[in-house]
């Protein structure tokens, strides 16, 4: 799927036309929102014609159109359509948080439909091992060791 071919279903829906270079700008935006939120490393786009090839093309699909439209109704000042068009798109990140683990197991080398290669996650995103300093926690009771026994 190209940037394009997403540009021109926002402006059906918004019933506006748009810079189509401002949209690669705003796509990618809504790329860092993506790997912000999501740990992830989708790299930005660069063009209106390039073939996207980093998710399945209903996830970048339902993530960037939303974004677009939402920018597309901030631009004309239209901005209760706008706030609709931003739920729109939280509503699609957090579903795509959800299913970010699936998407993963999935992959296939080599077929971008399948799912998302784990070159596309950061060490520290999904399956990462967060460490958590217990060193103070172990023995020292409810209170900490302040010799009341872990009483008030």
């Amino acid at each position: 799927m190209t940037l394009s071919d997403i540009v021109n279903n926002s402006q059906f829906f918004t019933d506006e036309t748009v810079a189509q270079i401002n949209s690669v700008s705003v796509a990618n935006k809504a790329l860092s929102i993506i790997n912000t939120e999501c740990k992830t490393l989708f790299p930005f786009m660069e063009n209106l014609t390039d073939v996207y090839n980093y998710m399945p093309k209903n996830w970048l699909f339902s993530l960037l159109s939303p974004y677009i439209s939402y920018a597309i109704k901030m631009n004309d000042s239209s901005l209760s359509e706008a706030d609709r068009y931003l739920e729109e798109f939280y509503r699609a990140l957090n579903n795509f948080k959800d299913n970010l683990g699936s998407l993963l197991e999935s992959y296939e080398e080599g077929d971008p439909e399948s799912g998302i290669s784990g070159d596309m996650v950061a060490e520290v995103g999904l399956g990462g091992v967060y460490e958590i300093d217990t060193s103070n926690a172990i023995n020292t009771g409810w209170f900490g060791n302040n010799g009341n026994g872990g009483f008030w």
